[in-house]
């Protein structure tokens, strides 16, 4: 006769289940550097949004709120498979030189790719949002100059947008940094920007009109230039964004260094960690960083690294 258990047994599913969920409780757990912003006033009841968030204290990204593959734009290739790891409760972004060009990175004038040597990688947010508080603790990478950690919320385009002056698309850079050319004191230069394209009326794509921060015509209401007090290279720091209906005001280790009236940057916005290529190993050519060929990449690979990401909207 089959003899009676003398224990409880939790079966192995229900195990793995259980685990799951204490794993996730961990990870969204409040605490001290998390709670509130580092903006936050007396009364303001902000609330976490877990779906543009994280401790980065798993054994892995967790690719259920991040894109795996994002769509290509640069002067590189987003390799996250290779580059984006996560290792002693921070995310770790590589930027490589291959031997030789690998998969295709930017467009070319005739609608085909550009072969690039350089894999990088970026998290972009499935979930999006506008009004609220973004913040990171970001430490620099090490190459200057040539590499660009940042920090930003951006929309998609959309072409069928006709209205003359309406946004197509809503950039906001949280923070860029070491982006600028080598000289004195350079690598201590953090840039705040805003990006946008409009509608000149016409469908499509010519009837884009792009607003740079670069622009002179542009530079008073989109672009923030701020000389830090350390280098982002050797430490993490923290850098933020509030964006409002009326105004977008930017923050370094919780101390405003930037603020402007928001016109354009009012469209549903998707959260982004990148490490871009800069020069003198890319370069600005037909409105888009291409790779500098002529330039052969010491310095790689060179990493970046995130403590955490927090996205606050304000209830």
């Amino acid at each position: 006769m089959k003899k009676p258990s003398t224990g409880f047994r939790i079966p192995v599913l229900l195990l793995s289940v259980l685990f799951e969920w204490i794993s996730i409780g961990a990870l969204h757990a409040h605490t001290p550097k998390n709670a509130r912003s580092l903006t936050a006033k007396p009364g303001e009841n902000w609330v976490i949004k877990w779906n543009r968030s994280d401790d980065f204290n798993g054994r892995q990204v967790d690719w259920r709120k991040w894109l795996k593959k994002p769509e290509q734009f640069g002067a590189w290739t987003w390799d996250n498979d290779a580059n984006v790891f996560v290792e002693d409760g921070a995310l770790i972004i590589t930027l490589r030189r291959g031997q030789a060009p690998t998969t295709p990175g930017t467009k070319n004038d005739k609608g085909g790719r550009q072969q690039s040597p350089y894999t990088s990688g970026m998290l972009k947010s499935y979930g999006a949002g506008t009004y609220g508080y973004y913040e990171a603790r970001i430490k620099g990478t090490p190459l200057f100059p040539g590499a660009s950690p940042a920090f930003w919320i951006y929309s998609r385009i959309d072409d069928s947008i006709v209205e003359a002056g309406k946004a197509r698309y809503s950039e906001v850079d949280i923070v860029e940094l070491t982006q600028r050319p080598a000289g004195p004191g350079n690598e201590r230069i953090s840039d705040h920007n805003l990006h946008a394209i409009l509608s000149n009326g016409e469908r499509g794509v010519k009837g884009r009109v792009w607003r740079r921060p670069h622009n002179p015509k542009f530079k008073e209401a989109q672009a923030n230039e701020h000389r830090l007090p350390f280098d982002p290279r050797d430490d993490f720091h923290t850098y933020g964004c509030r964006v409002d209906r009326d105004v977008i005001v930017w923050y370094v280790d919780g101390v405003e260094v930037g603020r402007k009236k928001n016109d354009h940057w009012h469209r549903k916005m998707n959260v982004a960690l990148s490490l871009g290529l800069r020069t003198p190993y890319a370069r600005w050519e037909n409105n888009r960083l291409v790779p500098n060929e002529a330039i052969s990449g010491d310095g790689f690979p060179t990493s970046m690294k995130v403590d955490y990401v927090r996205v606050w909207e304000l209830e």
